[in-house]
Parts: C-alpha cells; structure tokens; sequence
C-alpha cells in the first residue's frame, strides 16, 4: 500500500531543519545530502542533529557563487582561447 502524498515542506518560522527535511527543501536524496552535511553548519545536541535554515541558506548561496565564477571563468577561458571579441 503506496503513503499518501506528503505535504510540502513549510520553511516560514522554521529556525532548523532536520537532514531529511533539508535533503526535501534542496530538493536532494537523503544519501546526497549526508555527503554534503560536512560543509555545513550543524548543531548536534544528544545524538540530535539539525541544520539551521539561515545557515543552509547561506550556504546555498555561497556554492551557487562559487559555480557562477567557474562559469564565468571558463568563457572567460574560451573567449580568450578562440579570438572572440564583443564587437
């Protein structure tokens, strides 16, 4: 018998998220998101572990810059290598 469908997951007024619910809001596997959970700011308290919603956030934030200048950097490469002026 198949669960029913849950419902989405609500991050207003959310301070910390649990590592299945934030593999859920990045829309990522648990097993992904456990690979991940080093680079992350965690609070472990009593065998519990969470992740706060600001930090995910911001951590989010700072890969997706990071990625953005690789991309930057590698047409930056390619119009270099090839010759390609803006004109």
């Amino acid at each position: 018998m198949s669960q029913p469908p849950r419902a989405p997951l609500d991050l207003r007024g959310r301070m910390a998220l649990r590592p299945r619910e934030a593999a859920e809001a990045l829309g990522i596997s648990e097993r992904k998101f456990r690979e991940v959970l080093p680079e992350l700011p965690v609070v472990r308290h009593g065998g519990v572990v969470v992740i706060p919603v600001d930090g995910l956030r911001e951590w989010l934030r700072s890969r997706a810059e990071i990625e953005g200048n690789r991309v930057a950097k590698a047409v930056e490469e390619v119009v270099r290598d090839f010759g390609i002026d803006d004109e």
